[in-house]
């Protein structure tokens, strides 16, 4: 069920014209940017875009002109799906499945420690449970949430089309629950 949801989510994000793409990217990019936690001195996670997920470059722009701190994802550990934040500085190179890392690794954030990480997904539905793209590594990275009582912790936002809404159920235990989505309509925050 999962799988045959995510090749059609997939699909519907690879067919974007590229002029379609780049619009809805910036449309949904301007979304975020308008967040109070996207301000200086805040630290912030963006993924870098792979496999027609919306751009970040915008984003990452935006954050430099700002002052954010910005962080990356990289797989550090493919074996046991383990993700973490490096700072983004210099040039990148190509790291597990093709996707963009820093080429100098600088000291990693701890993910409890970040005020905004920006999520790529595959799809999400109506409550702000996201659908990656099966390896778990963003669920693994943030478990900590599903254990936290007060402390609110960084703020997850999907950063998506809405092509990739579905009301399909697809929901594991383990699944992270987003805080809010950008999309090009706009930002939508769940309880």
């Amino acid at each position: 069920m999962k799988e045959s949801l995510r090749q059609k989510l997939r699909a519907q994000r690879r067919s974007l014209s590229d002029s379609d793409h780049r619009y809805r990217s910036l449309a949904a990019a301007k979304a975020i940017i308008r967040l109070r936690m996207f301000s200086a001195g805040k630290r912030v996670a963006l993924y870098l875009p792979f496999d027609r997920e919306p751009d970040t470059a915008v984003l990452i722009r935006a954050a430099r002109q700002r002052g954010v701190q910005i962080f990356v994802p990289v797989i550090s550990d493919r074996r046991h799906c383990r993700l973490r934040f490096f700072p983004l500085q210099g040039a990148t190179s190509r790291g597990a499945f093709g996707i963009a890392v820093p080429r100098v690794r600088l000291t990693p954030a701890s993910p409890q420690w970040l005020d905004l990480i920006v999520i790529p997904l595959v799809g999400v539905d109506r409550e702000g449970r996201r659908l990656g793209m099966g390896g778990g590594y963003y669920d693994r990275a943030l478990a900590f949430r599903r254990r936290r009582v007060h402390w609110q912790g960084p703020h997850l936002v999907g950063l998506a089309f809405d092509c990739q809404r579905t009301d399909s159920p697809f929901a594991d235990a383990w699944d992270v629950r987003l805080d809010s989505l950008a999309t090009e309509s706009g930002v939508e925050h769940f309880l």
